[in-house]
């Protein structure tokens, strides 16, 4: 049961988004480019941002958890904020409506879900071998890092099915997310509104603190229903800025009032 929990949810991480980037392409007669360019620019952003986080593992641990947290978000924020808005202002320049918006952000979302996914099969081809034999017979794992290696194969398996599936779910809201962000940055390209590009990095870096914070002051079942309440307000931003890109295409229509 354990098992074909792990094995749904990491299918699912990889599957959902390649079947939202078909049929949101096929829906609104969009290039699969877009969700290829989101995703292009999730991975860009971690060119830097993971070797500065891994930089300052010695800081992390002599810090408190809350300016942990707030860091870790707001770096996230800083990163990813920044390679959504190099991609729109410079790369596709043509792209300012809703649906382009929403695609990057399932592709940039969507590209994180399949890594994480692909993590997590490897993880589990891994914790099959190691079950079932003598660690200390592993080449690859140090004696002095044996013991930790067994409390880790064992909490991997102690594991309730229902634990296993909250990486998919965890993704899900996190493509919620990520397509809300690269429509506030998108918007602010398009009204020439810079403060949209920093409610962006602000929204991303609080849900991201909050995520770090909770899950592990409180716990992994608390931080899931506090990102689950992220992502619904995610999608209220989704469609509440449809009514606003329209407004914009609407006023440009019209072209400029003459008098």
């Amino acid at each position: 049961m354990l098992i074909t929990a792990y094995v749904i949810s990491f299918l699912g991480m990889i599957l959902l988004p390649i079947i939202l980037w078909i049929v949101f392409t096929r829906k609104f007669a969009l290039s699969w480019k877009l969700a290829l360019a989101g995703g292009l620019t999730f991975i860009a952003s971690q060119v830097l941002h993971i070797p500065l986080v891994a930089g300052l593992g010695s800081f992390f641990k002599g810090t408190s958890l809350l300016v942990t947290a707030i860091i870790l978000g707001l770096l996230a924020g800083i990163f990813e904020e920044t390679a959504r808005y190099i991609l729109f202002k410079f790369i596709l320049k043509k792209s300012r409506s809703w649906k382009e918006g929403v695609l990057v952000g399932l592709g940039h979302g969507g590209t994180e879900a399949i890594l994480v996914g692909i993590s997590a099969a490897a993880t589990l081809v891994f914790m099959i071998g190691y079950r079932n034999i003598d660690l200390s017979t592993v080449p690859s794992i140090p004696p002095e890092q044996l013991e930790l290696a067994k409390q880790q194969v064992q909490a991997f398996w102690s594991t309730q099915p229902y634990m296993a599936l909250l990486g998919f779910f965890e993704r899900v809201f996190a493509m919620c997310l990520h397509a809300s962000l690269s429509l506030m940055v998108l918007y602010g390209l398009v009204k020439k509104q810079a403060i949209w590009f920093w409610l962006a990095l602000l929204w991303h870096a609080f849900v991201d603190a909050v995520a770090v914070y909770v899950g592990q002051s409180v716990g992994v079942l608390q931080t899931e229903g506090l990102i689950a309440i992220f992502a619904a307000i995610s999608l209220w931003i989704v469609f509440k800025m449809r009514s606003k890109f329209e407004q914009v295409t609407a006023v440009s229509e019209q072209g400029p009032a003459t008098g």
